[in-house]
């Protein structure tokens, strides 16, 4: 299993993910965007290269709306996530299973990391 991380989302490689889910449309600048900062507004997003986002309402069930959590698909040889205040990450190309990251809370059971 392979786990690549910028901030609170966590990218994994499969070997094969059900893509029925609806497909996440790009930006209107083009960006395909993973997730977006509650805090700051930045976002982990792709700029160019043939990336596909299908949203899984099942992954998705505890994200709130505008946080695109589903599987990826990578089809150009590689492709750059970037993010303004984390190293950009090169994903090879193939599938992967986008989650956003969780943090424990002694008082609640669990929390979403917020970036």
């Amino acid at each position: 299993m392979t786990l690549y991380f910028q901030g609170d989302v966590c990218i994994e490689r499969v070997a094969d993910a059900p893509v029925s889910g609806p497909l996440v449309p790009p930006h209107p600048d083009g960006a395909v965007v993973l997730a977006e900062g509650e805090v700051t507004g930045h976002r982990h997003a792709f700029y160019g290269g043939a990336v596909t986002l299908f949203r899984d309402d099942g992954l998705a069930r505890d994200m709130p709306s505008g946080l695109y959590i589903g599987h990826l698909i990578v089809s150009d040889p590689d492709a750059r996530l970037a993010h303004e205040e984390h190293d950009t990450i090169t994903l090879p190309q193939g599938t992967y299973r986008v989650r956003r990251q969780r943090e424990f809370e002694e008082r609640a059971a669990t929390r979403l990391v917020e970036d």
